[in-house]
């Protein structure tokens, strides 16, 4: 007689997973194991839905496969393991593709997964379900000051942005995973911010948009984690479009912008009503002394609440705070919104007479606008446009935060409430205007030359037009306007982050950094003519440090831009790093053995050396796998992390690096996405020749040389030293004109080194 019940979930469309899970249904009948079978199931006069997870609850553990990802599979999974049911994921290896269709979504990668070729196999594995299995032991106590996650997608739509502006209306607090920048996802993850919620949006897409169904995979396990753990959602569509079976109920349609803007807005009101109660206890927190470690998110946007508690204040923070105008530089995943969310809680908790106007466009269109302006123009109308167009908008953005700053104090100050009410009237300050957000305002600008340059028939005239849009007027009146509300605070300070968010993939055009060059010289115009009218006003610009590159470049005086530089050479600083964001997880007396138990010793010094030699010196990258250190060791059921949790942790992220890192390469510099895939198989250490062998393509008109160039640059290369001795980029301070001296004085001596951070990918 069967003593454990398994319900399978799987895709029926497939014969030879079908046949297999059906011969296995057969098999295991001897082995004690009954198993469920969807299309078995008496679903006359249920609903399938609401069948299928009284079934999981019921089960003894849940069997899914994931050879083909599936929406409905994929929900199942993320119910049981909300349920803390164990699950068993299984993939057949006989069908052509199966493991990289399972790498390419990547939830499962801190979790594992089951092979299987016949049903003989799978049998046996489903026998063996007791070890085979995982249960999640991951999840989090409720993020009461951040208590929404979203669900974001790679491409910044309409739709989307009508949901962030919702939210941002709605003054709710949240976290979101945003595919643009951390490009995986795993199930771990998942659920560790599912828990701390109160509150899940996740929008679902059409399938003609770019990455639709790796998304909708991903909204699917999501969904299935929330509704598992008793955790509100709002699933969301734009149209009405099909929906998976087994939450087509729980999806809501929006045909305009005002229902969206209307459901995402009532949402958030329950949200912040939800989360006044006390957190689900039906989420189960794990109390071991490893588990109890908080790491924070990688990415600064997800911890802003809680990110003062740990933030390391270096000496590149501390010259950000201080000056006057700079350019703060970094690469991707080096913190600088790190610094730019504590540069702005600073100078509002310690100045609050201080206006502190922090600008992150969600999304952009600055590429059409240049698309615009450069077919119709000449390169001197061009930049007369462009710094026309930066001193409106950045004018235009002091006033509307100075006017948010002063209105408070107007209430009981009746000419003051009629100064405002004068501004508000001749700069047209409508409800529209007003609650929007930078990113909407941008947009509305940027449409605005764009219509102009398209009605124009007279290319002669139409810089006279623009110039008269945003300049003979506008900019005038916007800077008095500025001078008359400044007079109600001490200091400006300007902070602009994420313009790069906008630029479409495969290179940043020239013209993209010249409007950056603009922009940064119009901060620096604003920023004499304000004090000459006794305005104190500062200003940081945020950059990647391939744009900065690029500008200066452009710029025929290299040291006339002040840089503060926050990548990381260090290792020292990152293992301190990681040190406090333990220390701050835990209590004062659990300190030193949280530190142990996350950092042992190893046979060639400690968990964390090894950790940071695989992480590009990206503070991103490292935070993301200590997470899948920890993730794999509590899941294990360790009481401190072991080598194998560390070296698993390693080969994962080294897998992503292969296949996700290009994109990033590929959007910044032009090169294919799958250009890491070339070096599969190939040595650690290559001469020149084995280079230039491997390279020997020009499929984008990228030259050999820029490509080895580029490789270097961003630490994918490095060279050895006479000593034999590794050298990235990193260990140079990143300079490198200096990589590159070194480089041509090995000579024929010269022998490249592929990071080990890769290897094991490759």
């Amino acid at each position: 007689m069967p003593t454990n019940v398994a319900f399978f979930a799987y895709p029926e469309a497939n014969p030879p997973i079908r046949d297999a899970i059906q011969g296995a249904a057969t098999s295991t009948l001897k082995n004690g194991i009954n198993l469920e079978l969807w299309q078995s199931m008496n679903i006359l006069g249920f609903k399938l839905d609401d069948l299928i997870r009284d079934r999981i609850n019921s089960a003894s553990f849940l069997a899914a496969d994931i050879t083909y990802p599936n929406h409905n599979v994929l929900y199942e999974i993320g119910y049981a393991i909300a349920a803390d049911k164990p699950v068993l994921p299984t993939v057949n290896d006989a069908i052509k593709g199966a493991s990289e269709n399972v790498r390419s979504v990547g939830l499962f990668d801190t979790t594992g997964y089951a092979t299987y070729s016949n049903s003989t196999e799978l049998a046996e594995k489903l026998s063996n379900w007791e070890t085979e299995s995982w249960s999640n032991r991951y999840g989090k106590k409720r993020d009461y000051a951040q208590p929404l996650f979203i669900l974001d997608t790679y491409k910044k739509t309409d739709f989307r942005n009508w949901i962030m502006h919702a939210v941002d209306e709605s003054e709710v607090n949240y976290r979101l995973f945003d595919p643009a920048e951390v490009p995986r996802l795993t199930a771990a993850q998942a659920f560790s911010e599912i828990s701390a919620s109160a509150g899940v949006i996740v929008p679902l897409l059409s399938d003609n948009l770019v990455d639709a169904e790796r998304h909708n995979l991903r909204a699917g396990f999501i969904l299935g984690l929330a509704h598992g753990s008793g955790i509100e959602t709002l699933a969301i569509q734009y149209e009405n479009g099909p929906a998976p079976l087994d939450y087509r109920d729980f999806v809501k349609n929006s045909a305009s912008r005002v229902e969206t803007l209307r459901h995402v807005s009532e949402f958030c009101q329950e949200t912040l009503i939800r989360n006044q109660r006390p957190a689900n206890k039906g989420v189960r927190i794990p109390q071991s002394l490893l588990a109890k470690i908080d790491l924070g998110s990688s990415a600064a946007e997800n911890e802003s609440q809680q990110l003062g508690q740990y933030f390391v204040e270096t000496a590149e923070y501390a010259r950000a705070l201080r000056a006057e105008g700079a350019v703060v530089v970094g690469r991707k995943g080096s913190g600088k919104s790190a610094v730019y969310l504590q540069v702005a809680e600073h100078h509002r908790d310690a100045y609050p007479t201080q206006c502190v106007v922090d600008l992150r466009p969600a999304s952009h269109d600055l590429s059409e606008m240049r698309e615009a302006l450069t077919s119709v123009m000449t390169a001197g109308v061009f930049d007369h446009t462009i710094a026309a167009f930066w001193q409106y908008i950045m004018y235009l953005e002091v006033l509307l935060k100075l006017r948010e700053l002063v209105l408070p104090k107007s209430k009981n100050n009746y000419d003051l409430q009629i100064r405002i009410a004068d501004i508000e009237d001749r700069f047209q300050l409508n409800d529209t205007v007003v609650s929007g957000d930078f990113t909407s305002r941008l947009k509305s600008a940027v449409d605005e030359v764009v219509r102009k340059v398209t009605a124009s028939n007279n290319v002669e005239t139409l810089r006279s037009e623009l110039t008269n849009l945003m300049f003979v007027e506008p900019i005038p009146a916007l800077r008095d306007a500025v001078v008359e509300l400044s007079e109600h605070c001490s200091t400006i300070h300007v902070l602009i982050d994420d313009l790069d968010k906008g630029w479409p993939p495969r290179r940043v055009e020239s013209q993209d950094v010249t409007m950056v060059k603009h922009l940064i010289e119009t901060l620096n115009r604003i920023r004499r003519d304000l004090s000459k009218r006794d305005v104190d006003i500062y200003h940081l610009l945020f950059l990647r440090s391939d744009i900065y590159e690029k500008l200066v470049e452009l710029t025929s005086d290299r040291g006339k831009y002040n840089v503060v530089n926050v990548d990381w050479s260090d290792p020292e600083q990152l293992r301190h790093l990681v040190n406090v964001r333990v220390a701050t997880s835990v209590q004062s007396d659990e300190i030193n053995a949280a530190w142990a138990s996350f950092n042992p010793p190893m046979n060639s010094g400690d968990a964390m050396e090894r950790l940071i030699s695989s992480s590009l010196m990206r503070p991103r990258f490292l935070i993301d796998l200590c997470e899948r250190t920890l993730s794999f060791a509590i899941n294990r059921g360790h009481q401190a992390v072991e080598t194998d949790d560390v070296n698993d942790a390693i080969e994962q992220m080294s897998l992503y690096l292969v296949s996700d890192f290009g994109y990033e390469m590929r959007d910044i510099a032009g090169t294919p996405e799958d250009i890491f895939y070339r070096f599969i198989g190939t040595a650690e250490r290559l001469s020149e020749s084995d280079l230039e062998d491997i390279l020997s393509f020009d499929e984008l008109g990228i030259g050999v040389e820029e490509t080895i160039d580029l490789l270097l640059w961003y630490g994918f290369l490095g060279i050895s030293t006479q000593n034999g001795k590794a050298v990235f980029i990193y260990d140079r301070a990143y300079d490198f004109r200096r990589l590159e001296a070194e480089r041509r004085a090995a000579g024929k001596r010269l022998t490249y080194v592929v990071n080990p951070a890769f290897m094991s990918g490759l």
